[in-house]
């Protein structure tokens, strides 16, 4: 490359340049062009006085590109294009990689210079982030992150979301103390927001995917650890804007995600609060007018939970009932109710929801029907009396609360009706760790007998070597149940019934002395 004494570009130029590709060509042809500069398609460079570049492209055939730094849109290329095409586009490409300028920010020339405008207007939006209410934290948010393209991977969205945002925030921030909190949850909101965006009709995607379900537990989670810190006298003002994101995201959800944090936030940082009740009153009056012009099941389930926070349980129900919530509402929403009801320590009133939301929790054992049976036990055990309701409740959603119904049984030492349920599964007592069993051997060993006995048997009957090894183990634990029984003869009369019966099988012998049972 040949060039004058002064350089063809300068900054200022290079931006007419970006200017010039981002105007006149369109993103395929940016595209195949920098697919003919990686290729190094471009064989011959050189710069005239007048800032005229000629240049070649090979290819299929050889061009010959004219590019008139001067005046760009008088271009031209040698091909049946002859303008703004992907030879031309290469040659500018070419260029800047010569003059130590990135080619790639041609090929995405508008996103570029869309960025350089507005990096510097969220830089000084910054400064002003304190004196901003919420939706002002919103709109710099959404400048920051405008060259973000929506796309159907959503871990990825959300991940350039946070990039966005994290590179931005790198440098001091004005903000200090709570509003620093409040920054830090907004953010997620915010990002959970743009991601609703594309799940709303017309959006590009339809389902939330994994990675926006973690989202969420994240902000559980800042909820949670924020908790100690948070002391609403020093931001009341920015609790009511954070209150109200919530309402209007809830208005416009059908998931009860949204809900699902709002709740959170009172029972993180509202509920522990002396003026808790204050701001129950303040809410409801909100949504009360809100739902005047809105029929979103998360809305009458928040209205339904500020009722029970206030102790009006019968109302709360109401609330549900009449907005038809109810009629298709998921585990998950009816949660926070039993957590509030528990917290309060309103023990009766939990027996009484637990039973009028049990059809809600049939099915599967997931982790919503693991935690409402949670809250049964914890009802049990302050209503002792509502004990047989639970069993009622179990015996209706079988055969999916077996495994609930197992670990009570285990937990009150109800030994021979837990050994019963695993021998009618044909569990063997190699299906538990040893721990498991020892608190039975300590406090009610003869009811291992019939279990211990059948696993024996099984064992033999399979007659090969693996399983005499697993006979052999269980006959050792077998004799130190009779010993801990005090009936040693009783193990000795039956042991040589065992051997008499299985007189023939030698390699079950041969593992019997490998054992030390056989002399």
């Amino acid at each position: 490359m040949t060039m004058s004494a002064n350089p063809p570009l300068n900054d200022e130029q290079w931006t007419q340049l970006l200017k010039y590709a981002a105007d006149s060509f369109n993103e395929v042809t940016l595209s195949r062009g920098f697919q003919y500069f990686k290729q190094q398609y471009v064989t011959s460079l050189n710069i005239a006085e007048n800032r005229a570049i000629q240049a070649k492209v090979t290819g299929h055939e050889d061009y010959k590109v004219t590019l008139l730094l001067e005046k760009l849109g008088s271009s031209y290329c040698t091909c049946p294009v002859h303008t703004c095409c992907k030879h031309q586009a290469a040659v500018m490409m070419e260029l800047a990689d010569r003059l130590g300028y990135p080619a790639n920010q041609i090929v995405n020339a508008k996103q570029h210079l869309l960025r350089a405008a507005a990096t510097p207007l969220a830089e000084s939006l910054l400064k002003e982030l304190p004196g901003m209410n919420v939706h002002g934290w919103y709109e710099f948010m959404n400048q920051a992150t405008s060259l973000v393209i929506p796309g159907y991977d959503q871990g990825r969205y959300i991940a350039t979301l946070r990039e966005q945002l994290s590179n931005l925030m790198k440098g001091p921030t004005p903000l200090t103390g709570m509003d620093l909190i409040y920054f830090e949850l907004h953010q997620l909101l915010f990002i959970l927001r743009k991601v609703f965006e594309l799940n709303a009709p017309g959006g590009s995607v339809h389902n939330f995917s994994h990675a926006t379900y973690r989202l969420y537990d994240e902000v559980h989670d800042l909820l949670h650890q924020k908790a100690a810190l948070f002391d609403f006298t020093l931001s009341e003002e920015r609790l009511k804007q954070t209150l109200s994101c919530f309402r209007q995201q809830m208005a416009e959800e059908n998931k009860y995600l949204e809900y699902g944090l709002y709740t959170a936030i009172w029972k993180y940082w509202i509920a522990p609060q002396p003026a808790a009740d204050y701001w129950a009153s303040q809410e409801l009056d909100a949504i009360e007018r809100q739902t005047a012009n809105s029929d979103s099941p998360s809305l009458a389930a928040a209205k339904a939970f500020l009722y029970l926070h206030q102790g009006k349980s019968s109302e709360a129900w109401a609330a549900l009932e009449a907005s038809g919530t109810l009629a298709k509402a998921p585990a998950s929403l009816l949660l926070p109710f039993l957590n509030l009801l528990s917290m309060s320590g309103e023990w009766r009133s939990l027996v009484d929801w637990l039973m009028r939301t049990a059809s809600h929790f049939y099915g599967p054992m997931t982790k919503e029907r693991l935690a409402y049976m949670e809250y049964w036990k914890e009802a049990v055990e302050h209503v002792p009396e509502a004990e047989d309701l639970l069993w009622n409740v179990l015996e209706g959603i079988l055969p999916h609360s077996i495994k609930v119904i197992e670990d009570m049984l285990y937990e009150r030492h109800n030994w021979k009706a837990w050994i019963e349920m695993q021998i009618l599964q044909e569990r063997d007592p190699f299906h538990h760790k040893v721990s498991v069993l020892q608190p039975i051997e300590k406090e009610a060993p003869e009811l291992l007998l019939p279990y211990y006995h059948q696993a024996i048997e099984h064992y033999v009957a399979l007659k090969n070597r693996r399983e005499y090894k697993a006979a052999v183990k269980l006959l050792k634990r077998l004799a130190k149940v009779y010993k801990k029984m005090k009936q040693v003869e009783r193990w000795d009369r039956f042991f040589a019934r065992f051997m008499e019966r299985n007189s023939r099988l030698r390699a079950l012998h041969e593992e019997l002395k490998k054992g030390k049972l056989l002399e």
